[in-house]
């Protein structure tokens, strides 16, 4: 009976190349490339079809605290302690821009719906809007009072949820700027903040452990979960909506089913703190990374799942996880019955892929001359302003190689 449960997640591959902590990581769209951002101030460029090497990006004079691609994976937005966003192509011979975005670190950043504008959040309390085509600041949302660790756009783009230490959640409208819904929580901040596909809910990752999904239509919370026993980095929906992952500071990863309002996994592996936790954009894989500066490519196999089989194949799993840490879900049983699963006895673990230790390193600015910097910006302001002829403007681009 056992054979016909629905497929656990399983780990895939086991990276390692950050000499620092690694802060977060991105799924291209395609989902062959996973841009990793570090406190060893680079960002790696993991090519998951060439298994013969990875890029390291070191232009950030500072650690890098986040990453993201734009929509059609041209190119990648990385935001540093040292107060710039650079806006680079994900390959060796490419060009490179930047901009100093706010007067202290800028803690996140992220692409649009369409690739034409970024967002930046930052110690100096600000969210920040701009074009990315000349870098051209748009507009400002700086109603919290202490520093904005996370800002995202909603999926369509109309809204933006906005993280800070000043312990509040909001919601702004693109459009006009204001702030259409605001929730306080008295424990602890939120450390990372996550849209749901359909565009009505968001999830944060709490300092006190928790993870709470909100209505945002409705202004109410929906979901409170207490499954980790440390604080919560990262979180990312899946692409059907129906689950959850997240990462903490207690080594371990989720996986919650939302639609029972349960944990259902529980992987362990990680040596250290689990700060970055992402799907691909079809769901069938996600990534985690973290203090111990590994980079794990999961099999999520979450198509299979079947609630109707979860209390079975609990109950028949030698590794179910005995941990004391429950789950609160309203309406729902807090028992946390969730399958343990610890990859380090695995051929995938054991089988470190040593060519990606090899990192050929790219400075993507000249050292030499600023002009040549300011060239190159000019440069991709004109490709970002013209999407639809990207690829016979970038074969223009050849002279500004990388240094």
């Amino acid at each position: 009976m056992q054979n016909n449960l629905f497929c656990d997640p399983a780990l895939e591959r086991h990276f390692t190349g950050h000499v620092g902590n690694i802060t977060q990581l991105r799924f291209s769209p395609e989902g062959t490339q996973i841009a990793t951002s570090s406190m060893d101030s680079t960002v790696i460029l993991w090519n998951l079809k060439q298994a013969a090497r990875c890029i390291r990006f070191a232009s950030h004079s500072a650690p890098v605290y986040g990453v993201s691609w734009s929509p059609k994976g041209n190119f990648i937005a990385s935001c540093s302690h040292d107060r710039t966003v650079k806006i680079w192509e994900p390959k060796v011979r490419g060009v490179s821009g930047e901009f100093l975005a706010h007067s202290k670190p800028v803690r996140s950043v992220d692409f649009d719906p369409t690739g034409q504008m970024v967002l930046t959040a930052s110690d100096d309390k600000s969210v920040k809007l701009w074009r990315v085509s000349r870098r051209q600041f748009i507009s400002s949302f700086a109603q919290q009072t202490n520093w904005v660790r996370s800002a995202k756009f909603s999926p369509n783009g109309k809204l933006i949820a906005t993280v800070s230490d000043d312990k509040s959640l909001r919601i702004y409208e693109v459009a006009t700027g204001e702030c259409v819904r605001i929730f306080t929580e008295e424990r602890a901040s939120a450390r990372q903040v996550a849209w749901h596909p359909w565009g009505n809910m968001v999830a944060v990752a709490l300092g006190c452990n928790r993870i709470k999904v909100f209505d945002v239509l409705n202004s109410q919370l929906l979901q409170l979960y207490v499954v980790h026993s440390a604080p919560v980095n990262d979180l990312a929906f899946h692409p059907s909506g129906n689950f959850l992952l997240s990462g903490s500071d207690d080594k371990t990863i989720r996986i919650l089913d939302l639609l029972e309002g349960r944990p259902i996994y529980t992987l362990t592996g990680h040596t250290d703190a689990v700060n970055a936790v992402a799907f691909t954009q079809d769901g069938k894989r996600f990534a985690t990374a973290g203090n111990d500066r590994q980079l794990f490519i999961w099999q999520s196999n979450l198509h299979t799942y079947d609630a109707s089989q979860f209390e079975e194949k609990s109950q028949s799993t030698s590794c179910c996880d005995s941990s004391s840490t429950s789950k609160i879900s309203f309406g729902g049983n807090s028992n946390d019955m969730s399958i343990r699963l610890d990859p380090r006895e695995s051929v995938a673990y054991q089988t470190l892929d040593e060519d990606f230790q090899v990192v050929l390193d790219v400075s993507m600015e000249s050292e030499s001359s600023s002009a040549h910097c300011c060239s190159c910006a000019a440069q991709l302001d004109e490709i970002v302003d013209q999407l639809s002829q990207m690829d016979a403007r970038l074969s223009r681009l050849e002279r500004f190689h990388l240094t």
